[in-house]
């Protein structure tokens, strides 16, 4: 009886390690590059493979920017205009498309690392809503998502400063 005891404490201890991301053997920091490598490479296939080229393209010249370097950036970011029927049937066809990849992100290696991903993606669809719900204009929404990318880049940074140090310290 006592060992039964022991095997479920030991099994519930393991489930619990498992569930809240604990890792029993932490990655080096070359690991943690080359598998960070990996599903970035992951995503962006993913993201290629399952969005129309039209719905990018209508997107990226009218709606949001996708490349932070895309020329018609600024005239989006100043646009006060409200997305038409098919702007909006075109953010929701991209939108439910790169769902299909989210999940992708869980294979980073650090919790922390799934932790940016999935904020960006709530924030994301947020924008997503409120451009599609009529609730802000072209310009709000590109103006929101710069900030996004830029908190989005600073947490980012904070990890990888992170995993240097830890690694200076080895």
């Amino acid at each position: 009886m006592k060992n039964s005891i022991q095997t479920i404490a030991l099994w519930v201890f393991a489930f619990i390690t498992l569930m809240t991301g604990a890792q029993a053997a932490p990655y080096t920091p070359k690991e943690v590059g080359e598998q960070t490598t990996w599903t970035r490479q992951q995503i962006l296939h993913c993201t290629q493979k399952e969005t129309d080229a039209r719905d990018q393209e209508l997107i990226d010249q009218e709606v949001l920017f996708l490349r932070f370097e895309h020329e018609n950036r600024d005239q989006l970011i100043k646009s006060t205009a409200m997305l038409n029927d098919e702007q909006a049937k075109t953010l929701k066809n991209f939108r439910r498309s790169l769902l299909r990849c989210r999940a992708l992100s869980k294979q980073f290696p650090l919790p922390s690392m799934v932790d940016v991903y999935q904020n960006y993606y709530e924030q994301i669809d947020q924008i997503y809503d409120g451009l599609i719900e009529k609730k802000m204009t072209i310009g709000e929404a590109n103006r929101r998502k710069v900030k996004l990318l830029e908190e989005t880049q600073t947490r980012w940074s904070a990890i990888e400063d992170s995993i240097r140090k830890n690694n200076a310290t080895q």
